[in-house]
């Protein structure tokens, strides 16, 4: 009886935590509520429930606490939707998260097609992602000159470092285009 409990709490609180997002995924302490929630309700329940997640810090603006919630709910309830797609149970979930984490990487990739990708994302700052369509730019210039393969890797060394301080799901989409540097 209690593991039919737990997994209805489950249940429950992965619909609740949909309607909340959906009704006030902008307000800041309705998203500290539920997040405060969801630890305090999961940490020691779902392994790696908590891993990863986002350093809320007082000191920040209001909105940019309120980013980094959202971004933690979703996390959670991402791993909380796993937990029951992977039977309720520990057993196999970190194979579970890292089979939907894989992700087939495209080596035929373009530039105009990732600046708009890149755009697109909801998960990075406008900041952000004029800093990485401004690389972006510089690189396919590096790619299109007509130089030695190994001096184009000269030039793009520098972005290859700027790359490894991004987030990996960015990295990932930007990194076959220093194989670009091998083509005419």
């Amino acid at each position: 009886m209690e593991k039919e409990d737990f997994c209805r709490r489950v249940d429950e609180d992965i619909d609740h935590s949909r309607e909340t997002w959906d009704a006030f995924s902008y307000d800041e302490e309705k998203m500290s509520v539920l997040f405060r929630y969801l630890v305090n309700t999961y940490k020691d329940e779902i392994d790696g429930f908590c891993d990863g997640l986002k350093v809320i810090q007082p000191y920040e603006v209001s909105a940019l606490q309120a980013e980094a919630y959202r971004e933690n709910i979703k996390k959670m309830l991402g791993r909380l939707e796993g937990f029951r797609r992977n039977g309720y149970q520990n057993d196999g979930l970190l194979e579970y998260y890292l089979n939907l984490e894989h992700n087939e990487i495209s080596m035929d990739v373009d530039f105009t097609e990732l600046r708009l990708e890149i755009g697109m994302m909801n998960t990075i700052s406008k900041m952000e992602k004029d800093e990485i369509i401004e690389k972006l730019g510089e690189i396919e210039e590096i790619c299109s000159k007509v130089l030695f393969k190994h001096k184009k890797w000269d030039l793009m060394r520098e972005y290859l470092i700027w790359l490894s301080g991004k987030d990996v799901e960015i990295a990932l989409k930007i990194l076959p285009i220093f194989f670009k540097i091998n083509k005419k």
